[in-house]
C-alpha cells in the first residue's frame, strides 16, 4: 500500500465521498445485475452486462480491499 493510499482510505470515522462512491457503485452493479438477468438482452449483449457488473463488483472489492488494509495499517481495527 502506498501512503497515498494509506492517507486516503486511512481515515478516522465516517466519510461521505467514500461511503457515496460505494453506494453509487452498488446500485450500479444492481442496476447491471437486474438487467443482466432481465428477458430483454440477449446473447452477446447479456454477456457484456454480466461483464460490466463484474467490473463494478471489483472496483468496489478493491476500494473495501484498500479501507480495511489502512485501517489495519492505521491501527482503526482490533487485529
Amino acid at each position: 500500500m502506498t501512503q497515498d493510499q494509506l492517507s486516503a482510505f486511512g481515515f478516522y470515522g465516517d466519510n461521505i465521498v467514500y461511503t457515496e462512491v460505494l453506494k453509487a457503485l452498488q446500485e450500479s452493479q444492481e442496476s447491471l445485475f437486474l438487467y443482466a438477468i432481465s428477458s430483454n438482452p440477449k446473447g452477446e449483449e447479456r454477456i457484456h452486462a454480466c461483464g460490466q457488473a463484474d467490473g463494478v463488483n471489483m472496483a468496489m472489492s478493491i476500494l473495501v480491499n484498500l479501507r480495511n488494509e489502512a485501517k489495519r495499517l492505521n491501527g482503526l481495527t482490533d487485529e
